[in-house]
């Protein structure tokens, strides 16, 4: 992954101009901001000159024909759909052709086997991301359960001695509900040798302690670990490693470290996610910055065999760019030792930038601190909706199925919400009187804060 900034910038290029020359919808975009392609001749005058892209100007104004390398979308192997989180009943896209299929299973199992020595290790991989969400493997073998609970227990009970590791992919909320059920199936995760990637969406270290706890891991070498993928711009395009782990768990234990790293107040936000990168896949810009350094996540792909390529796509996320000298020197100032293996390309997450609140904080803060006391924990979703009147919080928190109203459960979750941010009121709804549940059916992204 140590790519010179000259290489970088060939290949930026060479994608940027077969774009311009190949796909109807992009020539038609840079024409309407008088952008001439050979002006573009360096790293400056691309992120200069180029039209930023997202789904408004892209996937909801042209046909996908428009969208594609050579007007047509040619000989497909796969189709990944977005969320339509945007609940419009709009989607994105992501097409790939065959070859394109082995090359994403490449950039998987390499960041995989540094993770989890999956080509040394007979590994199962669980995928209970949401069904179009689905990915594929020369290493592993892949079982697609999409939000089915039983079948996931269902398939480690009949496959899981066959396997040196299982690896389980979900989003949170998910996998709370999963080992909620295996506590109902009295499951010993300890059987197995498990580990887990969890994308979707950010969470915090007292949720990565939760779900390590209920799972039965232990020792360094089993892990919960995150990844972020775009459905338009492909899986894994980003994603923790051990070194990075190590890294934010020194910042949640140390305010100072947090603040100085990431340019945050841990008692107003979470602490973003420390993510690594291939900069021979992906080039990444952070736009218009605010105060602390976060704009907004623009991505452009290097590969020039994309059936669509997408250049200076913004993803909706806020990131703030940083680099492995820049770690180290934090970590100095607070006499944090800054462990092996820490990747050279670094971006740190806050989160979905719709879920900024306007108290200053991110649904991500109140997320996480559902689980900081794990006892209370037990009687959770995880599903939450923050309603804001008239400059007045009110926190909507749903029990699971055995849960019950009570003052302990309130004042365990409210102690662990910082006093700066506390809600005015905090209610919580049995399982089924929950009046936001209806969006709760693990298909779709729940939907935390709405303004």
């Amino acid at each position: 992954m140590n790519a010179s900034p000259q290489e970088i910038q060939s290949q930026l290029l060479l994608a940027f101009r077969r774009a311009a020359k190949s796909v109807p919808a992009y020539r038609e975009l840079c024409r309407e901001q008088g952008v001439r392609t050979d002006l573009v001749v360096d790293l400056e005058s691309f992120t200069r000159l180029c039209p930023l892209l997202g789904r408004a100007n892209t996937f909801d104004r042209f046909p996908i024909d428009r969208l594609c390398a050579g007007g047509e979308p040619g000989d497909l192997a796969q189709v990944l759909t977005s969320s339509g989180h945007g609940g419009d009943g709009k989607f994105s896209f992501g097409l790939t052709d065959r070859k394109q299929v082995a090359l994403n299973e490449y950039f998987i199992d390499q960041a995989m086997d540094e993770a989890f020595l999956i080509q040394t290790r007979r590994t199962l991989a669980i995928n209970s991301l949401p069904m179009g969400v689905f990915f594929s493997s020369q290493c592993m073998a892949v079982a697609n359960t999409s939000v089915r609970e039983d079948m996931v227990v269902a398939l480690l009970r009949a496959f899981g001695k066959y396997y040196g590791q299982i690896i389980l992919v979900g989003d949170p909320l998910f996998l709370k509900k999963l080992t909620d059920y295996a506590v109902e199936k009295s499951l010993d995760w300890r059987q197995y040798r498990v580990n887990a990637i969890i994308g979707e969406e950010v969470f915090g270290e007292h949720y990565r302690g939760f779900i390590a706890g209920r799972l039965g891991l232990a020792g360094e070498e089993q892990r919960v670990m995150a990844s972020l993928g775009v459905a338009e711009l492909g899986l894994h395009l980003c994603y923790e490693t051990p070194a990075a782990i190590a890294v934010r768990r020194a910042a949640f234990n140390n305010p100072g470290f947090a603040h100085d790293l990431f340019g945050i107040d841990p008692q107003r936000m979470v602490l973003p996610m420390l993510y690594s990168f291939n900069p021979q896949r992906i080039f990444v810009e952070s736009i218009e910055p605010d105060a602390d350094g976060y704009g907004q996540m623009t991505v452009s792909m290097l590969d020039t065999g994309l059936t669509i390529p997408l250049l200076r796509y913004q993803t909706g996320d806020a990131i703030r760019l940083l680099d492995r000298a820049a770690v180290a020197c934090a970590a100095q100032r607070h006499g944090i030792a800054i462990p092996d293996g820490l990747p050279p390309s670094l971006l740190a997450l806050k989160g979905r930038v719709r879920e900024h609140l306007p108290n200053g904080s991110h649904a991500g803060l109140y997320k996480d601190a559902l689980y900081a006391d794990r006892k209370a924990a037990e009687h959770l979703t995880g599903a939450f909706r923050l309603v804001f009147t008239a400059g007045r919080c009110e926190m909507h928190i749903q029990l699971n199925s055995t849960g019950i109203p009570d003052a302990p459960l309130e004042q365990a979750i409210r102690r662990s919400i910082p006093a700066s941010v506390q809600p005015e009121s905090l209610l919580l709804w049995p399982y089924g009187g929950f009046p936001f549940g209806m969006g709760l059916d693990y298909e779709r992204k729940f939907t935390y804060y709405a303004s």
